[in-house]
């Protein structure tokens, strides 16, 4: 009797707390339902409808540049190098001069030539411009007056012997003077004929000597860079000895081979692009000028040559050059922004949207082209694709449309 009693004073002494703990326990329970209203927001992003375009496809090729001319800068003339004008490296212009030979020989003799000249043309009575005309040489002029007197008088005596006022011998003699006068005369006038033509000769002689004074300035046939300096001043230089070399630096020109399978896709005019080790990152352009007749047999390739601005000097002959050739496009590809797409070690994703929902897609990429990236897998044309990337965009992520870009 005694321990029921006990028993029923502990339950009714523990009501209390365990009507607390249920109080306790009600209030969680109600405080649950209030959190889990709290939905997350979508984040709003910019679409772009994925779309197949037509882009020109590419030829990667190896090349080496070249410089468009090279020649070298020889002498005209055997003579002592007085001066030197260019050092190696040094940019020079057509016409500029080089170098300087001695010309104390040259140009005497070319006064010499000169002087001859002029005496002829006194001879010839040639002075202020005046043209040849044999008859009215001095010399001719003199023999023909003298023919003239000797004529006068031969057909005077001729007159007086029909008269008897003179004898036979005396109208002999009168004649064979006047006979000689005048073959005297035609002679005169052959001789300054011939005379005329020394003068066209001695001409030649004087321009040769005018051209020997000049070859002792040796000039830059044509704009563009010493490559190497051959002689120095006080050495006596033979005609054909090197003085300098030059090379035309702007164009370039690139010798590419192009393999077989593409031979019937690359067409005079095309555009190249390429890179050299020297700039890093930076792309240089040019244009294929010339394509060879017939495909090499030993290599089962066609060499072409592509022409390339270089107007402030930058690229050098000799510089390995990795281009790339547009050809014309032969299928469309989906592009995409180049924008909507982001790299993370060498792997390239993207996302779309998939109703309300950012689904993640690892998508293979190729060209680019006007800031749009061709999609090669991964990616079908219409689908709607997040342009640009928003930072922290997570597969699965709510998205709303802010506006559907182009």
């Amino acid at each position: 009797m005694t321990t029921k009693l006990t028993t029923k004073r502990i339950w009714v002494g523990l009501a209390p707390l365990y009507l607390l703990l249920l109080a306790g326990c009600g209030n969680t329970e109600a405080e649950l339902p209030a959190k889990a209203e709290e939905a997350p927001k979508p984040i709003a992003v910019s679409l772009v409808t994925a779309e197949e375009r037509s882009v020109p496809s590419t030829l990667d090729v190896t090349g080496t540049l070249m410089a468009d001319a090279q020649t070298d800068i020889a002498s005209e003339i055997e003579q002592r190098v007085v001066e030197i004008l260019v050092e190696r490296g040094q940019v020079v212009s057509a016409g500029q001069v080089v170098a300087r030979m001695d010309a104390k020989d040259a140009t005497n003799q070319l006064q010499e030539s000169e002087a001859a000249e002029a005496q002829i043309r006194e001879r010839l009575g040639m002075v202020n411009g005046q043209p040849f005309d044999a008859l009215k040489t001095p010399e001719v002029q003199q023999a023909r007056a003298t023919m003239d007197r000797a004529e006068a008088d031969y057909k005077r005596f001729a007159q007086l012997i029909e008269e008897g006022a003179v004898s036979r011998s005396e109208h002999d003699l009168r004649r064979a003077d006047y006979l000689a006068t005048k073959a005297q005369y035609e002679t005169t006038v052959n001789q300054m004929r011939q005379l005329y033509q020394s003068l066209l000769a001695q001409k030649v002689r004087v321009a040769m000597g005018r051209k020997a004074v000049e070859d002792t300035i040796i000039r830059a046939p044509f704009s563009g860079l010493i490559a190497e300096k051959a002689v120095s001043v006080g050495r006596y230089t033979k005609k054909g000895d090197r003085i300098a070399t030059i090379v035309r630096v702007d164009p370039l020109r690139i010798e590419l081979t192009i393999p077989e399978g593409a031979v019937a896709a690359v067409r005079k005019g095309q555009k190249v692009s390429f890179t050299v080790q020297s700039y890093p990152g930076r792309q240089f352009d040019g244009a294929i000028a010339y394509v060879g007749p017939a495909v090499r047999a030993e290599s089962r390739a066609l060499v072409v040559e592509a022409i390339v601005p270089n107007p402030k000097a930058l690229l050098q002959p000799g510089l390995f050059a990795t281009v790339r050739i547009e050809l014309p496009a032969t299928r469309p590809s989906v592009m995409v922004p180049a924008a909507a797409v982001k790299s993370d070690g060498g792997v390239f994703k993207l996302f779309i949207a998939k109703g309300d929902r950012a689904e993640a897609r690892l998508v293979q990429v190729g060209r680019e082209a006007d800031g749009r990236l061709e999609i090669l897998r991964g990616l079908a044309a219409g689908e709607r694709v997040v342009s640009p990337q928003f930072p922290g965009l997570a597969d699965g992520a709510l998205i709303a449309a802010a506006q559907e870009a182009k």
